[in-house]
């Protein structure tokens, strides 16, 4: 018996178990990947999921220089800017929940910059950033994360 098997091209499978390691070259397809170990790829290769990527245990890491976390922008995203009209702007995102945490930034200084806070928010509509100058016309950064 070879120690090596030949590759199998599809494994039709409803629940159940594999021990020991599976490799592929290929993509896989499937509802749900659990592991009490490692699941890792190398090279160019990428984990990807439609819906949620989670880990329970530990971190996400990335150990490549230049890479990282990415976040869409656009509306209703987790991530984008707003400009300041005489200090404040009103974000539009039906994203945002009363327990949000909203991290803010100048990304382009305009008129008197001052110090930015969020200064409300509405679950389900809308944030508020406010600055310490009312001439504040800066374009501001912000991300918003959920507590886990």
């Amino acid at each position: 018996m070879s120690s090596n098997p030949s590759p199998v091209t599809f494994v039709p499978a409803s629940g159940g178990t594999f021990t020991g390691s599976i490799s592929t070259t290929g993509i896989v397809n499937t509802g749900t990947i659990s592991s009490t170990n490692t699941i890792s790829t190398s090279g160019v290769a990428n984990i990807s999921a439609a819906g949620n990527l989670f880990s329970a245990l530990g971190s996400v890491d990335c150990q490549t220089a230049g890479g990282g976390f990415k976040a869409a922008e656009g509306a209703n995203a987790k991530q984008g800017t707003a400009v300041l009209v005489a200090g404040t702007v009103t974000v539009s995102n039906t994203s945002v929940t009363a327990n949000s945490r909203i991290f803010l930034t100048s990304n382009v200084d305009g008129g008197a910059p001052g110090f930015v806070r969020v200064s409300a928010r509405t679950a389900g509509t809308s944030f508020t950033i406010t600055s310490s100058s009312g001439t504040d016309t800066s374009t501001i950064a912000y991300e918003i994360f959920e507590p886990g």
